[in-house]
């Protein structure tokens, strides 16, 4: 996949190829949290452009219009509060940073079409705030991601049951999960919260775990579950790639290399 976008003077190009480059969920955390504005600041010390555009939405439109809704997406109510687009809580485009992320886009695909180049290796940046930068930088895949990573094997029975691999997951040094909570390919194979899920899981507990994941000899769950560390309590989503052994078809050479 190749990946761009922009925001204001901002913006980024990237080449995702499965297996090799981190995937979408590795640099997840590149996205910066959305921007809310207290109305108490608003209201009482507006100090920046956005500040005074959002005072305009959420205040002084009521006082001048009282009573009328406003439309973001009305041109009239648009021109009215400077149409910056900061009120959607969108950052305006500026069509020379869309011109610039849209032309490295399509080199890249190109070369891959082609072949004709070696691709972006793999997250190109490009800052026009002041003057011109931009920058490649090589990022690696998270070992732990949900998505692209290995996950955790785990060599299991054909007979042992949900509760009892839950149990497992307790004491498995690499997870150390509480009141874990299962899924499979989307599917609620068990869900300690909340109580109406608990109650509608519940008779899983007793089925075997390998006749529960449609009897798959090597497959991938996921677990939620409570981590403890320095006597602190925290949620942990961990990806388990099971691999049922005394099965016919499941052999030693199955399971070597993290299957």
């Amino acid at each position: 996949m190749v990946d761009g976008g922009t925001e204001g003077f901002k913006g980024h190009a990237r080449v995702i190829v499965p297996g090799v480059t981190p995937c979408f969920e590795c640099t997840i955390w590149l996205f910066p949290p959305q921007v809310k504005f207290p109305l108490c600041t608003l209201a009482e010390t507006p100090r920046t452009a956005a500040h005074c555009i959002e005072y305009a939405h959420l205040i002084k439109w009521d006082e001048v219009h009282s009573g009328k809704t406003f439309d973001p997406d009305n041109p009239e109510h648009m021109q009215w509060v400077y149409s910056e687009g900061v009120v959607k809580n969108i950052i305006p485009a500026i069509a020379s940073t869309n011109a610039i992320i849209s032309a490295a886009c399509a080199l890249e695909t190109l070369k891959i079409a082609s072949a004709c180049s070696k691709t972006l290796s793999n997250y190109l940046t490009y800052n026009g705030v002041e003057g011109l930068h931009t920058k490649v930088t090589e990022f690696v895949k998270d070992k732990d991601c949900l998505v692209c990573g290995p996950g955790v094997v785990m060599d299991m029975d054909s007979l042992v049951t949900l509760r009892e691999f839950i149990s497992l997951l307790e004491d498995h040094p690499k997870l150390l999960l509480s009141r874990a909570s299962v899924t499979h390919r989307g599917k609620n194979l068990y869900m300690q919260a909340p109580p109406v899920l608990e109650e509608m899981t519940r008779s899983n507990l007793d089925l075997p775990l390998f006749d529960l994941m449609d009897k798959v000899l090597k497959d991938v769950v996921h677990v939620t579950g409570t981590t403890s560390k320095s006597d602190k309590k925290t949620s942990s989503l961990r990806k388990l790639r099971i691999v049922f052994k005394g099965v016919d078809g499941v052999t030693d050479m199955d399971t070597a290399g993290g299957a």
